[in-house]
């Protein structure tokens, strides 16, 4: 008999415990914890104790953005490990473009025309505290409200290079071809002096680009949950994909499942042990987009959606409907029969698990992952026409019940359905609104983040400046109470995990674990 392990109306499995965080946004993959475990209602000056710090583990471009994930006593991380190697190749990435100020802009060319002929007409003799004024009302002037949250402080930082800084038309050139290996210094400069930049431009990149390439391995980590002591770490050859591998891994059935750079692996839980790996479409290696395990069938989306025997890594089948490679599936079962519903790009997919075929397909989209409870569904959209949004489900598509129209502002968490009411902590806001009527109960003026938040005991945890602050929201409908806040300096995209009262979190080089529990004594 196959057992459903993930359930998006809550149907908890007979294999998983209560205590188990065995999958990204937990065991029901919805961002709640249900173990009861007290937890403090305010968390002492400097903040909630600190139990253990883990051997060094990279994030960010050397290391990624997953989550962690917790299960049967451990603490499981997957990554893409990334180091720079000696060697007389060069090699010119996406890393050192970034370094250098590039940024993929979403503004019409005649934008960024003016922002450049701005720059290059900028006195030498504004500098300081009246360049910064200048360069603000410059951004307030000429862009909406909607580009300068996204673009406004790098294009201060550019006004501040004034001329020292490269054309972004040279950057845009040198990103569109691609990342590039050259056989040795010699060839890198021919290379470039044939293309068509500026000699600040070649001199910048000659400068920027070290003796050094980068390398990388596909890494899983265990730890022990009580110690932070490693117990196995497992190895593969992978290729450099940098910080968009960030994928969290799963744990079931005394199995691990984790996507790499290049591969998804299934390994024992225990020991580490490979079991099988199979390999990602090229379009999809390193995915941002975390596994689940359902019925037998593992699902991921890796540029497309794809879905693989759990047992063997057979790939079953691929849906193109579902193109990105950040947002993770979900499972909805309930009156609709079981489909797997999917955020892309610029829509919400519903697919067949068993044959891979679309079930429907309505707008929206965007990293955010969509919650299930029951019938509903809700969604934190990319398109501010849509934004926060309510549907009812059923199996020929999703009719809209209620929506808040509101940008994402870059930080595009996943919404949290908890006691009839849905929980936000994205864009500018901390918003409560009430599920069955979209009433809204209360919307507060926050600084959220990409991490997505998680609830237990009643109590929100979310990270917020960018992972700089760790607060505590109660989930009381009547108004927004913060009841904790502490200086926290955790990464700003791997979302908090809670377990049996203790906290979880990604840092810039570690794993940390902290006590929330309001009774650290009572086991």
């Amino acid at each position: 008999m196959k057992t459903v392990l993930f359930s998006g109306c809550f149907l908890f499995a007979a294999v998983v415990t209560a205590e188990d965080w065995s999958q990204w946004r937990g065991s029901q993959r919805n961002g709640v914890v249900e173990d009861g475990v007290p937890l403090l209602d305010a968390w002492p000056e400097g903040g909630p104790k600190l139990l253990w710090r883990s051997e060094t583990i990279p994030s960010g471009d050397d290391g990624g953005h997953g989550s962690v994930v917790v299960a049967d006593g451990k603490t499981y991380i997957s990554l893409v490990w990334h180091d720079d190697k000696p060697s007389e190749n060069r090699e010119i990435n996406a890393l050192i473009l970034r370094k250098l100020g590039y940024r993929n802009l979403s503004l019409a060319e005649p934008i960024i025309s003016k922002m450049e002929n701005a720059r290059q007409s900028l006195s030498p003799r504004l500098r300081g505290r009246k360049l910064t004024e200048w360069s603000e009302k410059w951004v307030t002037e000429n862009l909406s409200a909607e580009q300068a949250e996204r673009n406004g402080s790098w294009i201060v930082s550019r006004f501040k290079k004034s001329r020292a800084a490269i054309p972004f038309r040279d950057l845009r050139r040198v990103s569109q071809k691609g990342d590039q290996r050259f056989e040795n210094d010699a060839a890198l400069r021919k290379w470039l002096e044939a293309q068509p930049i500026s000699s600040l431009a070649k001199r910048e990149l000659l400068k920027a680009i070290p003796n050094t390439v980068r390398v990388a391995k596909d890494v899983v980590m265990c730890l022990d949950t009580k110690t932070g002591r490693r117990l196995w770490k497992t190895e593969a050859p992978g290729e450099p994909t940098g910080r968009k591998s960030s994928s969290t891994p799963c744990v079931t059935g005394g199995r691990l499942f984790a996507a790499g750079s290049t591969h998804v692996y299934c390994m024992e839980a225990k020991s580490g042990k490979q079991l099988w790996a199979a390999p990602l479409p090229k379009r999809g290696k390193g995915p941002a987009s975390s596994i689940l395990v359902d019925d037998g069938q593992l699902f991921l989306i890796a540029g497309q959606l794809m879905a693989y025997d759990a047992d063997s890594g057979e790939l079953l089948w691929e849906n193109k409907d579902v193109r990105s490679s950040n947002s993770s599936p979900v499972l909805s079962l309930g009156q609709t029969g079981k489909q797997l519903i999917c955020s892309e790009r610029k829509a919400y997919v519903a697919v067949n698990p068993e044959t891979g075929e679309t079930a429907w397909k309505i707008s929206g989209g965007g990293d955010s992952t969509p919650v299930i409870s029951d019938n509903w569904m809700v969604v934190f959209s990319k398109d501010k026409k849509v934004g926060l949004a309510a549907y009812h489900l059923t199996k020929d598509g999703a009719n809209q019940i209620w929506n808040f129209p509101m940008s994402e502002r870059r930080s595009q968490s996943s919404p949290v359905i908890f006691g009839g009411h849905v929980y936000l902590t994205g864009g500018e806001w901390h918003m409560c609104v009430e599920l069955a009527t979209g009433k809204l109960k209360w919307k507060e003026s926050r600084q959220s983040t990409i991490s997505s938040p998680v609830i237990a005991d009643g109590k929100m945890i979310t990270l917020e400046k960018k992972g700089s602050d760790l607060v505590m929201i109660d989930t009381d409908t009547k108004a927004h109470h913060e009841l904790g806040k502490t200086r926290i300096k955790a990464m700003w995209c791997p979302s908090p995990v809670i377990v049996d009262g203790k906290l979880y979190l990604r840092m810039d080089d570690n794993i940390s674990c902290y006590d929330l529990r309001a009774n650290p004594g009572v086991q």
